[in-house]
């Protein structure tokens, strides 16, 4: 059974996805006998009849049918050899690891992953959420690129672009007491009761909490198990507005209209940045997905 060649196998295939011989002649722009001649050899090598000639068009034999998907899977490895080899030549990246916050909204990366993956097949990519996070991601060689918000201390180490905007809500399950706040809810209302927030504790460089506004504070260090206990009940919190608009939407969380958030006289908007070292340039495909993350200038 030695000797099998590619061209067998491409024949092979082509014959049982087109129905004939004459019609993968032209598709491979060959002569019919060539065709013929070639799959006569792989049926000599293999010691099997492939193809039952007795009718108007050729069928594959039962044995056919059960040779056909390994004759598949070599002709897509050596597709994935050659592509995974000119990727190497065109120096691209083998890997490409990214980290992304959880405040901010990941369709973006979606869409762009998405296409990456068509685009270099060969290219192995590792997603990492966290929390909060810092530039520390970054400095260790954990990531190659981060998406992050731009609340966190950055300089001129980071080459960075904007890649969206994120917008904060509070909010309360409908039967908690500032649910029925009239109006603007005062800061003295938001103090009598238990806020969830998010503590630092994955970004030691982020000393103090930002936007506690109640007495009584319960600290979690990732935005599901807040938003799990917002909707138990237990507090009311601030969240991304990604992350909580089918809640409002479907009434399972209520929109909070606080008089004022960490200073200001509205709920903050955070502005995200795609970021990676200066020192650490970015290879071919880290630049590409650097580029179809960040907005167009305006």
């Amino acid at each position: 059974m030695s000797g099998i060649t590619l061209d067998q196998l491409r024949v092979f295939v082509t014959i049982a996805d087109l129905g004939s011989f004459a019609a993968t002649a032209r598709h491979l722009n060959r002569t019919q006998s060539s065709v013929t001649y070639t799959i006569q050899k792989l049926e000599e090598q293999t010691n099997l009849e492939l193809f039952d000639r007795t009718a108007y068009r050729p069928t594959l034999t039962k044995a056919a049918h059960s040779l056909l998907p390994h004759a598949r899977k070599v002709m897509a490895d050596i597709s994935s050899y050659r592509q995974h080899a000119k990727g190497i030549a065109d120096g691209l990246e083998a890997s490409i690891t990214i980290t992304i916050s959880q405040f901010a909204s990941n369709a973006p990366l979606m869409d762009v992953l998405a296409v990456l993956a068509r685009k270099f097949p060969t290219v192995r990519v590792s997603l990492s959420t966290v929390t909060i996070q810092t530039t520390e991601v970054l400095d260790s060689g954990a990531s190659d690129l981060a998406i992050l918000p731009e609340f966190i201390p950055f300089g001129s180490d980071y080459a960075r672009a904007a890649c969206g905007q994120v917008r904060m809500c509070a909010v309360a399950r409908p039967d908690h007491p500032l649910a029925w706040f009239p109006g603007k809810i005062h800061i003295d209302a938001m103090h009598a009761h238990t806020q969830i927030i998010t503590s630092a504790r994955d970004a030691p460089t982020l000393q103090r909490n930002h936007a506690v506004q109640a007495l009584n504070y319960w600290k979690v260090n990732d935005l599901e198990t807040k938003l799990a206990m917002i909707l138990r009940g237990i507090g009311w919190g601030g969240m991304p507005e990604h992350m909580v608009a089918d809640h409002i939407r479907n009434r399972t969380l209520a929109l909070l209209d606080p008089e004022s958030w960490d200073g200001l006289n509205h709920m903050p908007v955070l502005d995200i940045v795609v970021a990676h070292r200066q020192d650490k340039p970015l290879g071919p495909v880290g630049q590409w997905i650097f580029d179809q993350l960040k907005d167009e200038p305006r």
